[in-house]
């Protein structure tokens, strides 16, 4: 609540707080589950496998998008950083790992399937209706919350 009005004094005294009273923040991940293996993504995760391709992958994916008109809302970002920086953490985060994994190891056309323990952030929400509209693929993304449809 104080980050998104930037009142950073106010957000290092409530993570000091929480930290006095060993409460944590949970952490965000996305997982996929394809031929029935499932893999996990944390925020800026670099544990698979194939993170060399995925993070490849992850940029390809941003130029294709940003061919299309796509602009970052760095305001979903909720860190004291320069706008750089911001767009840098938002593309780092968990659901956009599982999408260019999903995207690399899926066929053509069919259906993208992702979940999501905590709800998906604005700009990742943009991301999600871009690619499916570029790429025509419908994509399935469970947050904590709801189902979110996208459909080219």
């Amino acid at each position: 609540m104080f980050a998104t009005t930037g009142r950073w004094e106010d957000v290092e005294s409530v993570r000091k707080q929480m930290g006095f009273k060993n409460i944590k923040k949970k952490q965000a991940c996305s997982w996929v589950k394809l031929k029935d293996k499932v893999s996990t993504f944390g925020i800026g995760d670099r544990t698979h496998p194939q993170t060399l391709e995925i993070y490849a992958k992850l940029e390809d994916i941003k130029k294709l998008i940003r061919e299309s008109g796509y602009v970052a809302d760095t305001s979903q970002a909720l860190q004291d950083t320069d706008e750089e920086q911001k767009e840098h953490n938002l593309w780092n985060h968990s659901e956009r790992l599982a999408l260019a994994y999903t995207l690399m190891s899926t066929p053509e056309g069919s259906t993208i399937r992702i979940f999501k323990n905590l709800r998906i952030c604005g700009d990742c929400h943009s991301v999600y209706k871009f690619v499916s509209r570029v790429i025509g693929r419908r994509i399935v993304l469970r947050d904590q919350y709801r189902f979110h449809h996208f459909e080219s």
